[in-house]
């Protein structure tokens, strides 16, 4: 990555508060820049260095800093609809933490970061040894 790619997040629960917290992003040129929230409660606290956000400025915000990517850190249930308003908003790519897929235009990436699946991956790995 020769860039510096500004990130806006959504959802800042304990999943989106330790991505937040994370400087590994930040090394490897992506700049978590916003963070964002649908919880009241959470809305003007800190993730991270990060005021929370309202989900009624998502829109502008990434509209006026060209913002192209986006990370989604929040339940299942919530991630199609935020999807939406993202892709809506002109991000052209997600990396999903929800563990759910998300249906998004063609011209919009969509990374997944599941760590069940992951767990299952390295199970069947320990499994398949143990056989041997």
């Amino acid at each position: 990555v020769d860039n510096e790619w500004k990130v806006a997040e959504v959802g800042a629960g304990n999943l989106g508060s330790a991505i937040s917290h994370s400087r590994g992003f930040q090394e490897r040129g992506f700049q978590i820049s916003w963070v964002f929230d649908a919880d009241a409660t959470r809305v003007g606290t800190h993730a991270g260095d990060f005021n929370v956000l309202p989900m009624s400025v998502l829109h502008e915000t990434i509209v006026t800093n060209k913002v192209q990517i986006a990370m989604i850190a929040v339940p299942a249930e919530h991630a199609q609809e935020v999807a939406d308003q993202l892709v809506n908003a002109g991000i052209r790519a997600i990396l999903n933490y929800a563990p759910i897929n998300i249906n998004v235009p063609d011209h919009v990436m969509v990374q997944y970061i599941d760590p069940v699946v992951h767990m299952q991956h390295m199970t069947y790995y320990l499994s398949t040894n143990e056989m041997r």
